[in-house]
């Protein structure tokens, strides 16, 4: 579908023509509620400092990696047992096994899991070395769905410069939304395609990216024959295309436009904003649903 490679093809192009107009979150964040699970059993209870929400990244520069934008690579959690606490503990991430923390302003709680990330090469094997990140989990199952939303926000400086963006949803376009697949109890998780980091060659050979989805189930759920057959059965499909999306952005539609009549700004915004996320994350649920009910 045009519509879908022009919207690849964007991720391309935007960082350089919205650079004036963007910013990314730069300054110092509260210190937030949080449980700290720790990779010997233990568990720790505060409060940690530099958190956004974890399906939320956007854009500093040209060139800067999404990930790196979400702090996903971080190398340690500074935390305090209480708020009045004046002392911060820096916990290293090699000791942590998942961090589970409070939005005070919704009670949300949102987690995030130490995996080591491979992505899918041009030759369809999985990278031999990978990068420690902390996922957010978007989704639990017997293969996990972990990712986070990629957007372009209008600057909101407010009274400090160095705030950038404030992630509201009525403040920013979704670019894309990057997915991971990983078993709750394993240590690997797969990058299908790393979207911030495709070339404007890549975005006209939308098939040969497709080829990389079915290959990174294949990984993840090797364990299971019956799945593996059902994982070939899309590829013959052609489950994974265009074709799919625009079916799938056609019904998605007419439940979002009955929505949105008649409401206007930021409410219209989020129910926009919640059906465009959608309309990525459920096209990679199909086989996770497959592999529930053929391996459990």
């Amino acid at each position: 579908m045009k519509k879908l490679s022009l919207f690849l093809m964007l991720i391309a192009s935007a960082q350089s023509y919205f650079a004036q107009s963007l910013q990314f979150y730069t300054g110092k964040r509260d210190f937030l509620p949080i449980e700290i699970l720790m990779e010997d059993g233990t568990t720790k209870n505060g409060f940690a400092q530099d958190f956004m929400l974890p399906d939320v990244a956007t854009f500093t520069y040209i060139g800067k990696s999404s990930e790196k934008s979400a702090n996903l690579h971080r190398k340690e959690v500074k935390f305090k047992s209480s708020k009045s606490d004046a002392t911060v503990q820096l916990i290293p991430v090699s000791g942590i096994k998942s961090l589970i923390y409070t939005n005070e302003d919704t009670q949300e709680k949102f987690q995030l899991d130490k995996r080591i990330v491979k992505e899918i090469n041009n030759d369809l094997e999985l990278e031999p070395e990978g990068r420690v990140l902390m996922l957010p989990l978007m989704e639990k199952g017997p293969i996990n769905l972990y990712g986070y939303r990629s957007m372009m926000c209008k600057a909101d400086f407010g009274d400090n410069f160095s705030s950038g963006s404030n992630g509201n949803e009525d403040h920013c376009q979704l670019m894309y939304v990057m997915i991971y697949l990983s078993k709750p109890n394993e240590t690997l998780a797969v990058a299908p395609v790393d979207y911030s980091s495709l070339s404007p060659l890549d975005l006209f050979n939308m098939k040969k990216l497709y080829k990389k989805f079915y290959k990174a189930y294949e990984i993840v759920g090797a364990d299971c024959p019956e799945f593996l057959k059902k994982v070939d059965e899309a590829r013959k499909n052609e489950y994974f295309s265009n074709k799919t999306f625009k079916e799938n952005k056609k019904e998605s539609d007419i439940e979002r436009k009955a929505l949105i009549k008649g409401k206007k700004g930021a409410e219209a915004a989020r129910i926009n904003m919640k059906y465009r996320s959608e309309l990525y994350t459920n096209m990679y649920k199909k086989l996770l649903d497959d592999y529930g009910k053929s391996c459990q």
